[in-house]
């Protein structure tokens, strides 16, 4: 990874242009300036799920409609559908650490749990260990750590109700492992496999994680869905040979599978094979058409089932929504509402009703980078705006929503030559 000069933020890629999951957002206290919100705050008593790095919870009822059609129906006559959805007044973060670093490890805030633990990332090809975790209480305690024991890539962390899951690949015994860690960074269970686990993983919302098993020849790849305790729930053999692009589970335990399907269907165009939560494959299908190479895609489940698809080819290709998907069903275009808005991981937060717009840092009278709350509907239930950090005429940090709503905002900046100091701060379960 490059050097950072001055105040950056470390996860602007992934906000404007929808980088990776590792960007789906360490002790000396910050004091950022209060914002404001619009509209009153509300909760769920569950975890949220549905985001890129978290999970958990229920799956909601309901499924979307077609092109500029609401994803989830339109507001019930007399009924406010913005209650207890909208994000309350952004007070002071519950906590704020920084770590210092070298100026070739990249931390980044990985996941958290449903207590509001807070994970945060380390990893560097270039040393032994390679991977490193740090887990934090939500008052900013650190509560254990985690590292490799070999050189590692492909790393990726999801939160589940009680602790995360990590995964990698250990280039020392050539295999894909998985290790499930509680909320003091112990091991509670492992696994390993063949073959190289497609980064990222996927997490269920019914709890646990699904995983893309590539092997080391060429496909058929293999889906794999592990419980909380990685036992294997099933693994099932694509029946085709086609480059995976993309996996995601919808909230209610579904799984999509994207494949590059040129060779199918001609230039441009997207295959799909549903997988249900007990396993069991639906033929291959064509998912999306006139997707630019190379065919940079993902896909955030929506509220209730099924998934909105997008596209990031990278400049000068602006990223956009591209589609949307019903459980186990074919591709449809995306609502307008949606449309209308830039193209982020999307998280589904409020107990699984309504949807978190992450905006990119910027200037006004100060810095801040806000968070829409939106309704099912595409209705704005309110923004929430946090502070963020001012380097020079540009605005430093970015935002990463965790499985049980916690908002964590972090920046990187240098410290002295060959060292630079990453800074974290959050407001435990803001979206719970």
């Amino acid at each position: 990874m490059a050097r950072m000069r001055n105040t950056v933020s470390f996860c602007a890629a992934f906000l404007a242009a929808v980088a990776t999951v590792r960007c789906d957002s360490r002790s000396t206290p910050i004091a950022p300036t209060d914002a404001g919100t619009v509209s009153s705050g509300g909760g769920g008593a569950q975890p949220d799920a549905g985001t890129s790095i978290g999970g958990g919870g229920q799956p909601d009822a309901g499924s979307g409609g077609g092109g500029g059609q609401p994803d989830a129906g339109g507001a019930v006559a007399g009924h406010d559908e913005c209650a207890g959805l909208g994000p309350g007044t952004v007070g002071q973060p519950s906590a704020s650490v920084a770590i210092p670093a070298t100026d070739y490890e990249n931390w980044f805030p990985g996941a958290t749990d449903g207590s509001g633990t807070v994970a945060l990332m380390m990893t560097d090809d270039n040393f032994e260990p390679s991977l490193r975790i740090r887990l934090f209480h939500p008052s900013g305690a650190e509560r254990g750590a985690y590292r490799s024991a070999q050189v590692t890539l492909g790393e990726a962390i999801v939160g589940q109700l009680q602790g995360v899951v990590v995964s990698y690949y250990d280039t020392v015994y050539a295999r894909g492992e998985l290790a499930a860690l509680d909320e003091n960074g112990s091991v509670i269970a492992t696994t390993e496999f063949e073959g190289i686990p497609w980064w990222p993983i996927a997490n269920d919302p019914l709890g646990g994680i699904v995983v893309v098993q590539r092997q080391h020849m060429p496909p058929p790849s293999v889906v794999a869905a592990y419980d909380e305790r990685l036992n294997l729930r099933f693994r099932t053999q694509l029946s085709s040979t086609e480059r995976v692009l993309e996996l995601g589970v919808d909230r209610q335990g579904n799984s999509l599978v994207l494949l590059d399907a040129t060779d199918r269907y001609g230039s441009g165009k997207v295959g799909g094979i549903w997988i249900d939560h007990s396993g069991n494959a639906g033929a291959e299908f064509l998912a999306l058409e006139n997707v630019p190479s190379p065919p940079y895609l993902f896909l955030t489940p929506r509220v209730g089932n099924g998934f909105f698809a997008a596209r990031n080819p990278g400049p000068p290709t602006t990223a956009a929504w591209i589609g949307q998907f019903d459980a186990m069903g074919e591709g449809t275009a995306p609502p307008d509402w949606l449309m209308a808005r830039p193209v982020t991981r999307l998280p589904v937060v409020r107990n699984g009703r309504a949807y978190a717009v992450i905006q990119a840092a910027r200037l006004d009278a100060v810095c801040h980078a806000d968070i829409e709350v939106v309704a099912p509907s595409g209705k704005s239930c309110g923004t929430a705006a946090f502070p963020a950090d001012q380097s020079g005429q540009f605005c430093a940090g970015s935002l990463f929503v965790g499985f049980d709503g916690t908002v964590v905002g972090g920046r990187a900046e240098d410290a002295s030559p060959g060292s630079r100091t990453f800074t974290f701060r959050w407001w435990t379960g803001f979206l719970h």
